[in-house]
């Protein structure tokens, strides 16, 4: 421990943190070195050797504005080499050797403004550093807590399923675009995932990723007119209105995402029945929830009506024949019945409509004839099969 005037000094650095709290960022025995305390012993309490010091006490009067600081010599006695100095003269506080810091050359020894800004560089490298090792354990968790089907082309539409994909990345604050691509794995397959492969050849995981975007939207948008031909053929073929006004308002949105309410109506309106469209008044039909709320009133007599009413043919496409497949209950299973006509002329156990029947016109004997034989109801070739069936029976 040096003993000679210039450095029996210690120089204390105190802050005003609040009405009540100080701190003691750093220490130095010349003010050209420095030595900053860990974070979580700077308070002024963890102190107590200094803060019975007078002129410390006086310091912290004399502090009066928030942030405001000053810097006190402090008269190195044996209390202070306990506490801030080892054995071999080494600054220490609790044993252990503190960082050394030297200021910027141009910068005032132990200026307070360069060793604030080195100590929140500091803290922001480690919060760098914090959040990608946070972003990394979302990314091994991100399946399970998105909630994001995987696509399916036949089954999402890309832009509505990409969008939503951006929505669960900004949740979970994924932002950078490595990250975004990486996460994208986990959401595709079969052909998707092909693309998505080639995609990494191709462009590669350090790319932009409106890049990314603009090849899955030039690949799996649909740019036909199939599902505008959806729209205009799915029509209401029985059940419940308000189900079928939110599935034809859904395939609206996804034929065109930016289609105005009064649109939707129109299009909801025009696949109804006309009884239906007879009940609604289109000037009172102003938004989606009045015409909502006209058909719930629709409901009962119409989802009855039209459950009794044999479905037409020509208006069954293919998604409203499912549908209505679906909804129908069970066919009840038909016990065969024995022909009676057969029954009685000696033919039992023959199953067919009577309708049907070739005897249905004939009673066991030849019917008489006021004409030619030509015109009689049964012929002689039938009369003969007739004859035959009998003699193999018996």
């Amino acid at each position: 421990m040096p003993t000679n005037k210039e450095t029996s000094l210690l120089y204390v650095r105190i802050i005003k943190k609040t009405e009540k709290d100080f701190v003691i960022p750093y220490i130095s025995i010349d003010k050209e070195l420095w030595y900053l305390l860990p974070e979580d012993s700077r308070d002024l309490q963890f102190h107590p050797k200094l803060s019975s010091k007078k002129p410390i006490q006086n310091c912290i009067s004399a502090i009066k504005n928030l942030n405001g600081y000053r810097t006190i010599a402090i008269r190195i006695d044996n209390d202070i080499i306990l506490e801030y100095f080892d054995e071999e003269g080494n600054v220490c506080f609790n044993q252990l050797p503190l960082e050394e810091y030297v200021p910027s050359v141009g910068c005032q020894p132990g200026s307070s403004v360069q060793l604030e800004l080195e100590d929140r560089i500091k803290r922001l490298e480690c919060q760098l550093q914090s959040n990608f090792s946070k972003e990394e354990i979302k990314l091994h968790n991100i399946e399970k807590k998105f909630l994001l089907d995987n696509f399916e082309k036949k089954q999402h539409d890309p832009i509505k399923w990409l969008r939503h994909f951006e929505d669960e990345c900004n949740r979970f604050q994924i932002t950078r675009n490595s990250l975004k691509i990486q996460a994208l794995r986990f959401f595709v397959s079969g052909s998707s995932k092909d693309w998505y492969e080639t995609n990494l050849t191709k462009i590669g995981l350090n790319a932009p990723w409106d890049l990314w975007k603009t090849s899955f939207c030039n690949v799996f948008v649909d740019k036909g007119w199939s599902i505008v031909r959806k729209v205009f053929s799915f029509r209401y073929l029985g059940g419940s209105l308000i189900d079928y006004a939110l599935s034809k308002v859904k395939l609206c949105l996804e034929a065109e995402s930016k289609c105005t309410e009064l649109s939707l109506i129109n299009q909801v309106v025009f696949g109804l029945p006309s009884e239906a469209q007879e009940e609604l008044d289109r000037e009172d039909i102003t938004n989606l929830d009045v015409m909502y709320a006209e058909l719930r009133k629709l409901e009962d007599l119409f989802s009855r009506k039209w459950k009794e009413k044999p479905l037409s043919p020509k208006l069954l496409n293919k998604q409203n024949l499912s549908q209505s497949i679906k909804k129908n209950e069970p066919l009840k299973k038909i016990e065969p019945q024995q022909c009676p006509i057969c029954e009685s002329q000696g033919f039992p156990n023959r199953f067919h409509l009577p309708a049907d029947c070739r005897f249905k016109n004939w009673r066991g004997e030849r019917p008489k004839s006021n004409g030619p034989s030509h015109s009689t109801n049964l012929t002689d070739v039938e009369i003969l099969n007739v004859d035959l069936d009998k003699q193999d029976l018996n």
